[in-house]
């Protein structure tokens, strides 16, 4: 039998909005009553966020106790693309939502000893925060870690603060790349892809844990195996079609798995064995 928080919404309240570029926005929600199932969460796992009136729809978790959150809080970084994430931003402080899981087989743990590459494109790397929070806070000193972030343009790119600590730690290197560059950019020009081998050189990297765009997932995971790292070892964030959280409304089915219950992390192994996990051209940018 499932639990009682997988099947109906948990009352929340809108406590913060923080802004991270023009259209993409940092909600936290405080939750009414027991929050231990939330609290207990795991890096790159999700929930459905849901609006009296307007609907319902999955978004990564962003921010968790011990690694950035607050307990009895739920924090997604949501960029507005359709007309349930343009209801949440017209909402005020103190809005009511609902709020179901969590759901889903999140990153794994990386070893606090184990170089590690994190790869985000675009709002991909609000899922992957909590993992990289996460990792510096266990990690033996020094134990390198490089981060590669790409976005379409420099004022697209979102958890600017988060980067500039990350870039300021030891042994952190941080590489961004933006595709459409402006006279001000310093950065890489360029594509994710592109800078695989250099993020993993950086660090020496063991593990890479990865989330953004299909495209983009499709295209860099072949390039970390060419630097290296063996399929079990690349863990990727698969985030599309996810209706109902626990496997019964088919929407994510892919191939013989469910994205919602099986993932949406899996292996690069796992997904050898998915022709169809990365999806089509159309299915890039189909969000709520």
């Amino acid at each position: 039998m499932r639990p009682l928080h997988h099947l109906v919404p948990q009352p929340a309240r809108l406590v913060a909005v923080t802004p991270e570029s023009a259209d993409t926005r940092t909600f936290v929600l405080a939750l009414d009553g027991a929050a231990a199932a939330f609290d207990a969460a795991r890096p790159g796992q999700f929930a459905m966020l849901s609006l009296l009136g307007r609907g319902e729809a999955a978004f990564t978790l962003a921010a968790l106790p011990g690694s950035g959150g607050r307990p009895g809080h739920v924090t997604f970084t949501i960029r507005r693309v359709g007309a349930l994430t343009t209801a949440l931003f017209d909402l005020p402080p103190g809005a009511r939502l609902g709020v179901r899981g969590p759901f889903g087989r999140g990153f794994p743990d990386v070893g606090v000893s184990a170089p590690a590459v994190y790869v985000a494109g675009g709002c991909g790397l609000a899922p992957l925060k909590p993992a990289i929070d996460a990792h510096l806070t266990r990690r033996t000193p020094r134990t390198p870690i490089a981060i590669l972030y790409g976005a379409r343009s420099p004022e697209t790119r979102i958890l600017r603060a988060a980067l500039a600590a990350w870039s300021a730690m030891p042994a952190v290197t941080l590489v961004e790349c933006v595709e459409h560059p402006d006279a001000t950019w310093r950065g890489r020009r360029g594509v994710v892809p592109a800078f695989v081998a250099e993020a993993v050189r950086a660090c020496g990297a063991q593990h890479a844990l990865l989330c953004g765009p299909p495209v983009m997932l499709a295209a860099t995971a072949p390039r970390l195996r060419d630097a290296g790292l063996a399929a079990d070892a690349i863990h990727l964030a698969l985030e599309r079609q996810m209706k109902c959280g626990y496997g019964e409304c088919g929407h994510c089915y892919v191939n013989h798995r469910y994205l919602c219950t099986d993932g949406p992390v899996f292996s690069l192994a796992e997904l050898e064995q998915l022709p169809d996990a990365f999806g089509t051209p159309a299915d890039v940018g189909n969000a709520p």
